[in-house]
């Protein structure tokens, strides 16, 4: 049956006839048998073929079979979130011409617009994307359960946190066995501050990581669990730094230093929560060092830093506006990241004591954390304008923060 795609594939890519191929050869008829796989023939008449296609039968059908060798490596790859890897599968998996027309396609396109989500090229994804969506109901098993973990995966990179869980629960994990799609609804549940159900799922995604010995993929499960429970008051919180001692130590080992960054930056998250300000401060600073300069971690960090010296009166003013100001001044020439602009903005004028702040929540920083679906953001800036308009007696105002309060409780 390959043999038949592969001569059809290159006959139709030298814009020859089923005619103008078989001409001396064979029949009309049996080139068209031929090319659907429902005949036999004698290796003289394949070799002819080939000959006159200018291809070696045997050597295209070798490098058809490698393919699904490749893209399973392609797919434990970006598990492994090993993308030079990935960037070399692609490149060779693009040198293999028949598989435009092999029963591989759809994998390779899946994992293609995969990848190109990891990399956030969410145009390039969703040109992939959108064409398979359509001829969904008429995948086989495997692909249609593939598309619906990229869809999520592509969900969660726009930060669309509600579809993603909605596409990716839909995911038959008896069928599809690559169980890394809990951690994407784990992820996803903590990005909208569910926390229970954040912690259920990256336990199972947990359990897989272990089975298939993916230590990298471990890291970030574990660190996302450990954020669940990290601010639990009524839980022994000296264990959960043991945990994140234990992680930093491990990613100090294997030389994990973006994923020792952003546990730093966890780490110290927590500790603010905690109100334990001086310690917090000292973690955010150790991850802007570590942090890839002008990266949204980096800035998130840095944000960190300057509100936990502010709230602590560990800087005197001035310093705490000259940091915000630089800070700013960073910021201004890369204007995609607008989450860590308002969070530095509202900060500003925090440490200036400038009631615009209420105005600037109400009108710009709110809107964008709900269009985000940024939900604990959300609510913890609802209840400072909630309590601004309640003590400025703007009760009508106050009534609708409350309401926004109730339907995200």
């Amino acid at each position: 049956m390959n043999e038949g795609k592969i001569i059809k594939f290159y006959r139709e890519k030298a814009n020859l006839t089923q005619e103008e191929l078989g001409r001396g050869i064979c029949s009309v008829t049996h080139i068209s048998k031929i090319e659907r796989g429902i005949t036999e023939y004698s290796p003289e008449i394949a070799f002819l073929l080939a000959k006159r296609l200018g291809i070696d039968i045997q050597s295209e059908l070798k490098r058809l079979n490698g393919v699904e060798s490749l893209l399973q490596q392609m797919k434990n790859a970006m598990d492994r979130q090993k993308f030079d890897e990935v960037e070399s599968i692609i490149s060779a998996l693009k040198d293999v011409p028949i598989l435009v027309v092999s029963k591989f396609q759809i994998q390779f396109h899946l994992l293609l617009a995969r990848y190109y989500c990891s990399q956030e090229n969410h145009r390039e994804a969703m040109k992939i994307l959108s064409p398979i969506k359509k001829e969904m109901d008429r995948l086989p098993t495997y692909e249609s359960n593939l598309l619906k973990h990229v869809l999520g995966i592509y969900y969660l990179t726009k930060k669309n946190f509600i579809n993603a869980i909605e596409i990716l629960k839909s995911i038959d994990p008896n069928q599809y066995k690559n169980h890394e799609f809990y951690y994407n609804i784990a992820y996803s549940y903590h990005s909208i501050g569910s926390k229970v159900l954040a912690y259920y799922y990256a336990e199972k995604a947990l359990n897989y990581f272990k089975d298939t010995n993916n230590f990298n993929r471990i890291i970030d499960t574990e660190t996302l669990m450990i954020v669940q429970i990290g601010d639990n008051e009524y839980l022994n919180f000296q264990e959960t730094v043991a945990q994140y001692q234990s992680l930093l130590q491990t990613c100090d080992i294997c030389h994990f230093i973006d994923k020792k960054t952003k546990l730093l930056h966890n780490f110290a998250y927590n500790r603010y929560l905690r109100r334990e300000l001086a310690e917090a401060q000292k973690l955010y600073f150790e991850a802007m060092q570590l942090s890839e300069k002008n990266s949204s971690l980096f800035f998130l960090s840095f944000e960190g830093y300057i509100r936990c010296s502010f709230e602590g009166f560990l800087l005197d003013k001035d310093t705490l506006t000259k940091l915000v100001n630089e800070g700013m001044s960073l910021l201004a020439k890369n204007k995609n990241d607008q989450l860590s602009t308002i969070l530095f903005t509202m900060l500003n004028y925090e440490i200036l004591e400038n009631t615009e702040l209420y105005h600037f929540l109400d009108e710009i920083a709110i809107p964008f954390f709900k269009e985000n679906q940024l939900f604990w953001l959300v609510t913890q800036y609802e209840k400072r304008l909630f309590t601004y308009y309640s003590e400025t007696n703007q009760l009508e105002k106050a009534l609708e923060i409350a309401n926004s309060l109730l339907k995200i409780c």
